[in-house]
C-alpha cells in the first residue's frame, strides 16, 4: 500500500463537519459534479453525463462520468494526493481538492475504488482509504467478483458499504435529483448536461422544475466590481406564487454550479416571491474562486466577495423598494419617556453592575444631571444614521457604512453629503461628495462604497469617519461621526453611564428582523426593535394611550436590563468567572433589577 501524499487521521470526518448540516448527500453531488465537470472533453460538456448509481447487493454507490477526459498519469497522480490546492489559480470549479474525503467519510470502512481510462485508452484502477492507497496489486474482481471493469474513456467510483445513517438520506433519490437541479440548473439549462440517478432500479433523468411565473423581473447586464472584473449577468425576478424553497433568493455561480444563494431583505411574503441569477466573466470568477470555501457552500468574507455581495445586495435592495413601494411611517415617541427610562437603567446599572462603564458620559457627551434635559427638538433635514459595519478592522476586510437621511418639510430639497475617513494623523483615507434631491417628508438610503484596508499601504490605528450635510443656502451643517480602529485594539471603555439613549428600528425584512434589540453601539446606544411580534403585543394589548406609553416605558426599560445582563456575562465570561453560580449571581441581578424598575417612582 501506499500512502497519500497528504495522510491525516480522521479527516474525512473533519472535512464533512464543514458541510451544512443535513445537506452531507448535496455536498456529495456537488463535488462529484465539479470533478466530473472539470474534466470533460469538450468546452460546453458535449455527450457529458453523470450517472448515481446503488447497488443493493453491495450497499455500494458508483458515480460514473461519460464525455470527461479520464485521468492521465498526472491527473491520476493528483487525484491519489486527495489534498492537491494547485488548482486554486486555474479556471476549474475543484480549488482545495478537499470534496474526495466525503467519497471515504460515505464508506463504513472508508474503502473508495476507482477505475479510470484517459485518452490513450489507458486503464486505471486503484483502492484505498482517506490514508493510503494502492494501484498496483489487485484488481476490481478482487473486490468485487465478476464485475465488469470501465469500459469507456471517463471515470467510476465506487464508494463501499455506505454507512446506514447516511444511506437512508441518500437513497431518497427525489431530494437528491433536486440537489442536482437547484445546484447545476446552469449547465443543464444552457448545455444539455445530463445526469442520471439510480438508486431503485431506475434510470432517473434530472430535469428542471417549472418556476413560477415573474410578475416583474430586472436584469442587470456587464457592471464592474472595481478592479476585480465583472458581473457578467444579474437576474433579479419576482414571482406571483412563492417559489419552491431550493431557489429562493440570488443564486451566486461560478462555472455552471451555484454556490450559494443569497437570501433579499424583504418581509417573508415578498422574501419567499423572489428568485435570480448572478454570473461573472472570467476575471472575476477567478477571483471568487481564490476564496470559496473548500465545501463549495459559500465564500469567505475577503474583498472579492464583499464587494460582490454588496453590489448584489444594493441591487436587490433597489428591486424590492420596487415591488413594494408601500413606506413605514415614521417612529415618534415622547423624548421625555426615553430620557426617564435611560436614566433608570444606568441607575440600576450603576447599582447591580458598576463595572459595565459606558465610553460616554452621558447624552451628547454630557455629564448625567439629577433631572434630564429638555429634549433638543430635531432638525427637519439631517443624518439620521451614519455607522459602520465594525468597531475593529483587520487587513484585506472592508468598511461598510450604513447612511440614511431625513427630510421631515412639505419640500423637496437638494442637498450635499461629504463623506470623510481619516486616519489619527490626518492621513486622508477616502473622501466623496453627493448632490441629492431629497423628497419632501421621506427618509432615503443613501450607498456608501465599500472601502478596502491593504497591508503596506493603510496605516493601523484610529480612523474617524464623518458625514457633513449642507444645502449651500445657509442651513447650519449637519455632522455625524463614527470611529472605528484598524489592525489595533479598541481603547477599553470610560464614562460614568452604561446607555446614552435608545431608538427605535423596524426589523422587519432585515437580517436582524427576530432580535428584540441589537447589541449596545459603541456610542452607548441602544436600538429597539419597533415592529418584534412582543413590543407589538405590549402596545396592542393597552387599553389606553396612557397605558401604551406606559408599556412601551417598561418594555424598553426591560431591554435596556437585558442588554446590561447581557453585556455583564460577557463581561464575566472574558475575565474566566462565568461558571454556574456566578450565572446565578448574575440571574438574582437581573430579577432584581426587574422589580426595582417596576417599583421605581419615575416608572
Amino acid at each position: 500500500m501506499k500512502k497519500r501524499e497528504v495522510n491525516l487521521e480522521r479527516t474525512d470526518e473533519n472535512i464533512a463537519d464543514l458541510y451544512p448540516i443535513l445537506h452531507l448527500c448535496e455536498g456529495l453531488q456537488k463535488d462529484a459534479g465539479q470533478n466530473s465537470w472539470d474534466a470533460k472533453a469538450t468546452r460546453k460538456g458535449k455527450t457529458w453525463k453523470l450517472v448515481f448509481r446503488y447497488i443493493p447487493e453491495l450497499n455500494s454507490l458508483t458515480i460514473e462520468d461519460f464525455g470527461t477526459l479520464g485521468m492521465n498519469a498526472k491527473r491520476w497522480k493528483e487525484y491519489q494526493s486527495l489534498w492537491d490546492t494547485t488548482k486554486a489559480e486555474e479556471p476549474t470549479l475543484g480549488a482545495r481538492g478537499q470534496g474526495k474525503f466525503l467519497f471515504h467519510y460515505f464508506a463504513k470502512n472508508k474503502l473508495v475504488l476507482t477505475e479510470s481510462i484517459d485518452e490513450e485508452e489507458n486503464y486505471r484502477f486503484s483502492f484505498g482509504t482517506s490514508e493510503e492507497y494502492d494501484d498496483e496489486n489487485k484488481k476490481l474482481e478482487d473486490f468485487i467478483p465478476n464485475a465488469k471493469p470501465l469500459d469507456h474513456q471517463g471515470t467510476r467510483i465506487w464508494i463501499m458499504d455506505l454507512k446506514q445513517e447516511l444511506r437512508d438520506e441518500l437513497l431518497d433519490y427525489k431530494a437528491f435529483m433536486n440537489y442536482i437541479a437547484a445546484t447545476w440548473w446552469e449547465i443543464i439549462r444552457n448545455w444539455n448536461a445530463t445526469f442520471i440517478v439510480n438508486f431503485n432500479g431506475t434510470d432517473h433523468k434530472v430535469v428542471l422544475p417549472e418556476l413560477p411565473v415573474a410578475e416583474k423581473d430586472k436584469v442587470f447586464p456587464n457592471e464592474k466590481i472595481i478592479d476585480l472584473g465583472k458581473v457578467k449577468k444579474l437576474v433579479l425576478r419576482y414571482c406571483k406564487n412563492e417559489v419552491p424553497e431550493l431557489y429562493r433568493g440570488i443564486a451566486v455561480q461560478r462555472g455552471g454550479m451555484t454556490i450559494v444563494r443569497l437570501s433579499v431583505s424583504a418581509e417573508e411574503t415578498i422574501k419567499n416571491k423572489i428568485y435570480g441569477y448572478c454570473t461573472f466573466d472570467e476575471d472575476l470568477e477567478l477571483e471568487l474562486k481564490k476564496v470559496e470555501s473548500p465545501n463549495h457552500f459559500g465564500f469567505n468574507p475577503k474583498r472579492a466577495w464583499n464587494h460582490t455581495r454588496e453590489y448584489i445586495r444594493k441591487k436587490s435592495d433597489e428591486f424590492v423598494q420596487e415591488i413594494s413601494p408601500v413606506k413605514k411611517k415614521e417612529i415618534t415617541l415622547p423624548q421625555d419617556l426615553i430620557a426617564r427610562a435611560v436614566r433608570i437603567v444606568n441607575d440600576l446599572v450603576r447599582e447591580y453592575a458598576p463595572e459595565l462603564a459606558g465610553d460616554v458620559t452621558g447624552p451628547e457627551g454630557e455629564k448625567p444631571k439629577p433631572h434630564p434635559p429638555e429634549p433638543k427638538q430635531l432638525p427637519p433635514i439631517r443624518i439620521d444614521i451614519f455607522r459602520g459595519n465594525a468597531r475593529k478592522l483587520e487587513y484585506d476586510e472592508s468598511l461598510i457604512t450604513e447612511c440614511e437621511l431625513i427630510n421631515d418639510t412639505a419640500d423637496e430639497v437638494q442637498i450635499t453629503l461629504q463623506i470623510q475617513i481619516t486616519h489619527e494623523e490626518g492621513d486622508l483615507k477616502f473622501n466623496s461628495k453627493y448632490t441629492i434631491k431629497l423628497d419632501d417628508n421621506a427618509r432615503r438610503r443613501i450607498d456608501i462604497p465599500l472601502v478596502d484596508f491593504q497591508e503596506g499601504i493603510d496605516k493601523p490605528g484610529e480612523y474617524k469617519a464623518t458625514a457633513i450635510l449642507t444645502n449651500g443656502t445657509g442651513m447650519e451643517p449637519r455632522r455625524r461621526s463614527f470611529t472605528f480602529y484598524l489592525h489595533a485594539e479598541p481603547p477599553p471603555p470610560r464614562g460614568k453611564v452604561f446607555l446614552s439613549t435608545m431608538r427605535f428600528l423596524y426589523g422587519k425584512g432585515k437580517p436582524f428582523e427576530r432580535s428584540k434589540q441589537l447589541p449596545l453601539t459603541d456610542k452607548a446606544v441602544l436600538y429597539i426593535i419597533f415592529d418584534h411580534p412582543d413590543f407589538v403585543h405590549v402596545r396592542e394589548v393597552a387599553g389606553s394611550k396612557k397605558a401604551r406609553k406606559q408599556e412601551v416605558f417598561l418594555y424598553s426599560i426591560k431591554c435596556g436590563i437585558d442588554e446590561a445582563v447581557q453585556k455583564l456575562l460577557e463581561f464575566r465570561y472574558n475575565e474566566g468567572q462565568l461558571d454556574t453560580d456566578e450565572i446565578r449571581v448574575i440571574k438574582d441581578k437581573c430579577d432584581a433589577m426587574y422589580y426595582d424598575a417596576v417599583s421605581s417612582p419615575m416608572a
